[in-house]
């Protein structure tokens, strides 16, 4: 608060900014979107816009606030790493207890909007996913085991949860498959950056994969969560949930994917360079994979459910004009007793 008082100009647009930045805007933008998708897979088209407005709101004001707790609890090894000395706690711009405060207030109030505009499911998944983060993945895992992506990865996974359970009051097998596509997805991306940082990771002291078991047993670790990632993706199409759309544009996207991570795999240079197209990459992937999902269930072009719903139109359509020669034929007998045998007794006589 005295940030946003301070006499200095433009103080205000910097204390947003600053309050900003502890949300980690750039993944609350990717969970958003994840969100809004699976919505739209969910209701197999497009959602009221006040349950999709308040949705979001609260999924993303319930991830900014686990965002701003990592922040808080990260502050040591944020100084130490490049990519994170800038964040507003590192360089003072906001203090520890108004960062605390701007989480728990945020937190209570994305939790309050989802159990008031959605459901209980809803918001029990945004306090699962809070606590996940924060007191799993930041507080236990992180800097005591290099498995630490891959089970922290179920805490990005949450808020398509969130979005389905808003939707439909339930969780299905469809809402755990896309669950498990973000979970599969999480080491391959982020350990693609762990390669290229694994030198300031280790000043960090974190225990990330290319640190403690080097970089071509991760880059062999990244391919095998690829193919189960790809396997993933194409079981939504194998159940009927997706169609043609999503089917068409997992196979391209995956098959990009698998470029980028063999390429990495052979790449020995120090720069790492692949690895940097392939965090680049991933983000890209996961955008597009969520788009075309969504696109794909506006359209309901789903390859079973077709096929299922023309073939009972087809047999419809004949029971249909099966039913309409028979009333024919017994309306005629009804009005012509003899079945039409005067007709032709008559058309024999001769004129």
């Amino acid at each position: 608060m005295n940030a946003i008082l301070s006499s200095k100009p433009h103080s205000f647009l910097e204390a947003a900014r600053n309050y900003n930045a502890l949300t980690k805007p750039g993944i609350i933008r990717l969970l958003v979107l994840t969100t809004v998708c699976t919505m739209l897979v969910a209701e197999k088209g497009i959602p009221s816009f006040g349950l999709m407005f308040w949705t979001v709101l609260g999924t993303a004001l319930v991830s900014g606030s686990a965002n701003t707790f990592n922040m808080v609890w990260d502050q040591d090894i944020d100084k130490v790493m490049n990519r994170t000395a800038h964040r507003p706690l590192v360089t003072g711009a906001i203090v520890q207890r108004n960062a605390l405060i701007f989480g728990i207030v945020t937190g209570a109030l994305g939790v309050g909007l989802l159990l008031t505009f959605a459901n209980p499911l809803a918001a029990l998944m945004g306090v699962c996913g809070h606590a996940f983060y924060v007191l799993i993945y930041t507080m236990w895992l992180k800097r005591r085991t290099p498995q630490n992506i891959v089970i922290g990865g179920a805490a990005g996974a949450f808020p398509p949860l969130i979005g389905w359970a808003a939707v439909t009051n339930d969780l299905n097998l469809t809402a755990w498959l896309i669950f498990a596509i973000i979970f599969l997805w999480t080491p391959p991306h982020f350990w693609a950056l762990a390669l290229y940082k694994d030198i300031e990771y280790g000043k960090a002291h974190i225990p990330m994969m290319p640190n403690v078991q080097g970089k071509r047993s991760t880059k062999l670790q990244m391919l095998l969560y690829l193919m189960l990632l790809i396997g993933a993706t194409t079981l939504l199409t194998v159940t009927g949930t997706m169609g043609i759309i999503y089917f068409v544009s997992s196979v391209i996207l995956g098959g990009g994917f698998v470029y980028f991570c063999v390429k990495t795999a052979f790449d020995d240079s120090p720069e790492q360079t692949w690895a940097k197209k392939t965090f680049g990459y991933s983000i890209v992937y996961l955008a597009l994979l969520f788009g075309a999902m969504s696109l794909d269930s506006v359209t309901t072009l789903h390859f079973t459910q077709q096929n299922y719903l023309t073939s009972i139109e087809h047999e419809a359509a004949k029971i249909r004009s099966r039913q309409t020669l028979e009333e024919k034929q017994r309306l005629h007998n009804e009005t012509d007793p003899t079945g039409g045998s005067e007709a032709t007794s008559a058309e024999r006589k001769p004129r």
